[in-house]
């Protein structure tokens, strides 16, 4: 059975705006690399993610997470979207969003590698995202 989560309405029309949000994090994601700021790396994949996120099931749903854990919305996804790539996909947002709080609140510091691997995950979920905005 699929987690009911807490929902805000918003018009389909604004994925849009929830895209560009999205693929403004994942650029800044890919300077980051290249600039080598790992934990920057980091946090602007994951708010990329979430806004990915919210852009499918704004334009699926017309609705966007509104729960206190950034994990609601990967369970807003399978509502959005029953498929195995949904779910496997939102299995890899949880991965992703899980790093959230360890990032932005804890001194721990990320290392080359872990920011390189890190930023595949994010691609592949914003790839696939795309494929389902366009």
């Amino acid at each position: 059975m699929v987690k009911q989560v807490p929902t805000k309405n918003v018009q389909k029309s604004e994925y849009k705006d929830y895209q560009s949000k999205g693929k403004q994090f994942f650029d800044v994601m890919l300077v980051c690399l290249q600039d080598e700021e790992w934990d920057a790396v980091l946090l602007n994949g994951i708010h990329a993610c979430i806004s990915f996120n919210d852009a499918i099931t704004t334009l699926y749903l017309g609705k966007r997470s509104a729960g206190k854990s950034h994990q609601d919305c990967a369970h807003l996804l399978l509502q959005a979207l029953a498929s195995p790539e949904a779910k496997r996909n939102a299995d890899r947002l949880i991965e992703i969003i899980n790093l959230k709080n360890l990032v932005e609140y804890e001194p721990r510091r990320f290392t080359q590698t872990a920011a390189h691997d890190f930023s595949k995950k994010v691609e592949r979920f914003v790839h696939w995202a795309q494929t389902l905005l366009t």
